[in-house]
């Protein structure tokens, strides 16, 4: 029983050490947007709502949208991870793409604009009306 409780302990400990390796690459990554849509005019005082088509596969995988904005402005990043960065792995050739949507809540200012960063590719961007 004790010997079954070590290396259990010794897993954990192990598994621990791994995730927090500092050592280990940065596998973080801005992951590509296909399409940003957004409504062309909205009501002031209502929530915005923008969908972003997230390019995906391979080793790479969604985490989570930034959010940067003031009344006039948001800028959004999508992050995620590649598996594959800082390694030598192969991965699948399954690339697709997945909706995400985010809300933005006011105060808007009129136009309202939307960047999307892509990291080295030109950011996608989009105008909406407050009326």
């Amino acid at each position: 029983m004790k010997t079954a409780l070590l290396g259990l302990s010794l897993a954990c400990v192990v598994g621990i050490v791994q995730s927090c390796n500092p050592f280990s690459p940065d596998q973080s990554v801005t992951l590509g947007v296909a399409q940003l849509e957004a409504p062309a005019t909205i009501v002031a005082g209502t929530p915005l709502s923008v969908v972003l088509t997230v390019e995906l596969g391979g080793c790479k995988s969604f985490e989570r949208i930034v959010t940067e904005r003031t009344p006039q402005h948001a800028t959004l990043t999508v992050l995620g991870s590649d598996a594959s960065k800082g390694r030598d792995v192969s991965c699948p050739a399954n690339y697709f793409t997945e909706p995400h949507t985010v809300q933005l809540d006011p105060p808007f200012s009129n136009p309202f604009t939307i960047t999307v960063n892509r990291g080295r590719v030109s950011p996608l961007t989009a105008t909406v009306q407050v009326q």
